[in-house]
C-alpha cells in the first residue's frame, strides 16, 4: 500500500511538471525564499537540499519528510508573498530548525523580526504613507478606503498611527509594477500567480504589487486588501510567521469569518511598537471586508434611499469599530453606518440622533469586547468634553461611553440616555 501511494505521488508530480507547473524549479524556489544558502547547496541529492525541504515542509504544515513529493511541489506553486521566509539562515530559520530538532529554546519566545537587525523597525510611532499608482480598473475611492483599512488593522492593535499623504515624501510608499522593476532579478515579478507582491523592511518603506495580477476588492480575482495588509506588515518590520492562520503567513489566503490578525500577528507587532494607547485592541472580521464596492448599494430593505455620495465607502472615514455581534461601525463626519455580518449596510445615521449628547463629529471610537460598551473620543483645541446631562455640557477632560442598556457613563456615573434607532 505504501509503495502504491509513493507511485501515485510520483505520477502526480510528473503530471504537474508536464502540464505547465514545470516553470517552477524547486532548487530555485528554495534559494529565492531563503531555505538554500547558495549555488553550492542546490544539488537535489545533497543533505542540505533535504534539510531545506524539511524546513519548508514544516513551515507549510506538510508532513516533514525531506522528500520532494507532489504535496510539497504543489505548495511551492501556490501564490504567495515574494519576501523570503528566512534570510541566510537568520534567527527565524534557526528557530524553525530548533523546533524540527525537537529541542526546547532556552531563551523563551524569539521575536519574529530578525534580532540580528534591530534597526529593522521605525523609531517613531506616527507614519505617513502614499499610494503612488494603482490598476486602472480599480476605483480610486474604494482602493483608498481599502488601503486605509489595511493600515488600520495594525494601528488597532499597536501604538502606531498612520496618515495618508497625496504628494511629496512619505515613510511608506505603495506602487504597482510589471516584471523586472529595478529591484534585482530576485524581486522581478513573474506574471499571474507565483509572487504576488513584496516589501522592504524599515526604513526603506516600500511595498510593490504585481500589476499582472487581476486585483479586486471582493471575493473575485486576487483580493488586494489582504495582500496589502500583509505587505504593510513587512514595511513595519515583521517577518513571515509559521502560524497557519496568521496574516503574516507567507501564502495568499482568502478572507473568511475569522479575525484577520492572529494572536501571533498581534504579539509580533506589539513586540516592536507596544500596545495601543487606548488599551484594548479592536479586531476586524474578514468576511465584512470582502465587498468594498457593494457596501454603498447593498443596503437593507425598508430604509430610505440615499445618494451615492452619502455612503461612507466613497471616501475615507474617521473611525471603525466592531461590536460583540461582529457588526462593523463606520464613523465619518456627522454620520455612522453599520455593516452587518452578511455584508449588507444600513443607511447613514446622525451621530447625535443615535447617541444624544455626542458632539457632531468624533475622532476615535472603540467598543469593549468584554461588555459591549461604546467609547468615543473627541479632542478640542483647548479642552476635552463630557456630557453631564441632555442639556448641559461640562468642558473638562473626561471619558464618555454608552453601554448596551443605553446608559451614558461619565466620570464613573451612569445616566439614562435615549438612543435613536
Amino acid at each position: 500500500m505504501g509503495a502504491m501511494r509513493l507511485l501515485g505521488s510520483s505520477l502526480l508530480l510528473l503530471r504537474l511538471l508536464v502540464l505547465g507547473a514545470g516553470r517552477l524549479v524547486p532548487e530555485d524556489f528554495l534559494q529565492k525564499y531563503g531555505y538554500l544558502e547558495n549555488e553550492v547547496l542546490r544539488r537535489s541529492n545533497s543533505a542540505q537540499f533535504t534539510e531545506a525541504l524539511r524546513e519548508f515542509q514544516w513551515v507549510s504544515h506538510l508532513p516533514v519528510s525531506g522528500v520532494l513529493d507532489a504535496a510539497t511541489f504543489l505548495q511551492m506553486a501556490k501564490p504567495r508573498c515574494g519576501v523570503a521566509d528566512a534570510e541566510s539562515y537568520g534567527q527565524w530559520a534557526k528557530r524553525v530548525k530548533t523546533l524540527l530538532a525537537g529541542r526546547d529554546s532556552k531563551t523563551g519566545r524569539k521575536k519574529r523580526y530578525l534580532n540580528l537587525y534591530q534597526s529593522k523597525k521605525w523609531y517613531k510611532h506616527h507614519l505617513t504613507y502614499r499610494l503612488l499608482n494603482w490598476p486602472w480598473y480599480l476605483s480610486e475611492h474604494q482602493l483608498r478606503m481599502a488601503v486605509k483599512t489595511a493600515f488600520q488593522l495594525w494601528s488597532n492593535v499597536s501604538a502606531l498611527t498612520f496618515q495618508e499623504v497625496s504628494e511629496g515624501p512619505a515613510d511608506i510608499r505603495l506602487a504597482f509594477f510589471h516584471g523586472d522593476h529595478n529591484d534585482g532579478l530576485r524581486n522581478a515579478f513573474d506574471g499571474p500567480g507565483g509572487a504576488l507582491a513584496h516589501a522592504f523592511f524599515p526604513r526603506r518603506g516600500e511595498a510593490h504589487f504585481d500589476n499582472d495580477e487581476w486585483w479586486s476588492l471582493n471575493s473575485k480575482g486576487r483580493n488586494l486588501f489582504i495582500v496589502m495588509a500583509h505587505e504593510i506588515g513587512h514595511t513595519l518590520g515583521l517577518e513571515h510567521s509559521p502560524v497557519k492562520n496568521a496574516l503574516m503567513s507567507p501564502y495568499y489566503k482568502k478572507l473568511g469569518r475569522d479575525f484577520i490578525l492572529s494572536f501571533d500577528d498581534i504579539v509580533a507587532i506589539r513586540d516592536l511598537y507596544g500596545a495601543p494607547s487606548g488599551g484594548q485592541a479592536t479586531q476586524l472580521p474578514g468576511n465584512q471586508l470582502l465587498r468594498f464596492q457593494e457596501w454603498s448599494t447593498n443596503v437593507h430593505s425598508g430604509t430610505e434611499t440615499m445618494p451615492l455620495g452619502s455612503f461612507y465607502c466613497q471616501s475615507s472615514f474617521d473611525a471603525i469599530a466592531v461590536d460583540l455581534n461582529r457588526n462593523l461601525y463606520i464613523f465619518k463626519g456627522h454620520h455612522v453606518w453599520v455593516v452587518f455580518p452578511d455584508g449588507k449596510a444600513s443607511k447613514p445615521q446622525l451621530l447625535q440622533k443615535r447617541w444624544p449628547g455626542l458632539p457632531t463629529t468624533i475622532e476615535a471610537a472603540a467598543i469593549s469586547q468584554e461588555d459591549g460598551r461604546f467609547y468615543f473620543f473627541k479632542v478640542l483645541i483647548s479642552v476635552d468634553w463630557m456630557v453631564e446631562s441632555m442639556t448641559t455640557v461640562i468642558f473638562e477632560p473626561q471619558l464618555l461611553s454608552l453601554s448596551q442598556n443605553n446608559k451614558l457613563i461619565t466620570g464613573g456615573r451612569e445616566q439614562e440616555s435615549r438612543q435613536g434607532q
